[in-house]
């Protein structure tokens, strides 16, 4: 018996691996043709070109800031210059979009794994949010994806200042990822948050120098962006709770009155602050030795997602990380009933945030599917994703860590079987 199982295992690797090739191969085929050579003849129009190129004046017109500080940079520096066209961004994306999976993945699963690497590369590559990242030329949040994802491979290595630095940097290219601080702050994380703070402000306190505006001015702009603090679109574009309660109180109509819409917005702010407090509430309550920051990181990215007056779809490439985490500590568990139900509630989740090629794949071979994405936002699939996640995390986060995982999360940060409090420093005790 044992020799048969000996004799399988190297058949399971093979073919582990040519699942794995297979799907990345179809992943890029994909995400080549949707997010690249069909925008080719548009030449990559989205809001980040439009709004660089100084086409919508209403929005920025070279003036004050918008976005982030580095998102002006880049306008004044690289775009308007024609130094950089869209195109060149959107190869940009690409190789961020490279980045960012191999920070993550080395945070929090090491060099191990590698078919199982390629496997999560092609789900990285193959979910919808993704496409729409590179088809719409998101170049800010492909960024501040990459950045994210570095602070997050330094904090694990202990580099918490170096990390800093990162997250400060991915503040600066918009504003959301601000969120972040907060938490830093609840989970007395200070190298992280002094980290992030100074380099934001560097660069906050530098282009507001170079747009000859006021620091108060600068961070209104910010703050407000362009009237997106306070619009209400609930378009087939966005994902933002605030667009979900608009869209089901507009019901069949399609239409909302002034009423409706100024309940949408307060039902969402409530909704924000709600989530923005138990979150808090809750990392202050729990463990989060470096092994697990991963999970912390994705459960900031999720609050993001609840928290933005303004979600569109490329927005959902920030569950990545959190995902990818999540996959590393059912991997490090021991299988059994629970672990299988939690397997299939990520399943769930990545699927309903935007892998829908599962169902015009079932409408090809037995002739129903289409159902599914043709009613995406009508039944709140994407919205009921994001919870699944958050409940994955927390989940997570609130059990005992196994042991197995803190040791190999030492040895992929130095070969040291000891958890030295300063490599391993803990979020909070």
């Amino acid at each position: 018996m044992r020799q048969v199982r000996s004799r399988g295992k190297p058949v399971l690797a093979v073919l582990g691996w040519l699942v794995a090739l297979a799907f990345l191969a179809w992943a890029i085929r994909l995400v080549v043709l949707e997010g690249y050579l069909y925008e080719l003849a548009g030449n990559f129009e989205g809001d980040f070109t439009r709004t660089a190129d100084l086409r919508v004046p209403e929005w920025f017109a070279g003036t004050g800031l918008f976005y982030g500080p580095i998102f002006v940079l880049e306008s004044r520096f690289l775009f308007v210059p024609h130094i950089l066209a869209p195109v060149d961004f959107a190869r940009l994306d690409f190789v961020l979009f490279g980045v960012a999976f191999v920070c993550v993945w080395l945070a929090v699963f090491g060099r191990r794994h590698p078919a199982l690497a390629v496997f999560v590369l092609a789900a990285w590559l193959a979910n919808h949010m993704s496409v729409e990242a590179f088809a719409n030329t998101a170049h800010l949040e492909v960024l501040e994806l990459a950045l994210i994802s570095v602070a997050l491979l330094l904090a694990v290595r202990g580099y918490n200042v170096q990390a800093g630095v990162a997250l400060g940097l991915a503040i600066a290219t918009k504003t959301l990822p601000a969120l972040f601080l907060p938490y830093l702050a609840l989970t007395r994380q200070w190298r992280l948050l002094c980290g992030a703070t100074i380099s934001a402000a560097v660069v906050f306190v530098a282009v507001c120098a170079m747009q000859g505006i006021s620091l108060v001015t600068g961070a209104i702009d910010l703050i407000y962006q362009g009237g997106n603090l306070t619009k209400l679109d609930y378009s087939e574009y966005e994902y933002a709770p605030r667009a979900e309660i608009a869209r089901m109180l507009a019901g069949d109509g399609g239409t909302l009155t002034p009423d409706e819409g100024r309940l949408a917005i307060a039902l969402h702010a409530i909704i924000a602050i709600a989530t923005l407090v138990l979150v808090g509430w809750f990392v202050t309550r729990v463990r989060i030795p470096a092994s697990r920051y991963g999970l912390f990181f994705g459960i900031i990215a999720a609050v993001m997602l609840v928290v933005a007056p303004s979600v569109h779809t490329p927005y959902y490439i920030f569950l990545l990380p959190g995902w990818t985490a999540i996959l590393a500590e059912l991997v490090a568990s021991q299988f059994g009933a629970q672990t299988f139900a939690l397997y299939t509630s990520l399943a769930v989740a990545y699927v309903f945030t935007g892998f829908d090629q599962v169902f015009f794949a079932m409408q090809r071979l037995l002739g129903f599917g289409a159902v599914v994405p043709q009613h995406w936002l009508a039944w709140h699939l994407p919205t009921i994703g994001l919870l699944i996640t958050f409940g994955l995390l927390v989940e997570l986060l609130r059990r005992p860590q196994e042991p197995s995982t803190a040791y190999e999360t030492v040895l992929r940060r130095g070969g040291q079987a000891s958890l030295a409090p300063e490599a391993g420093q803990p979020l909070s005790a």
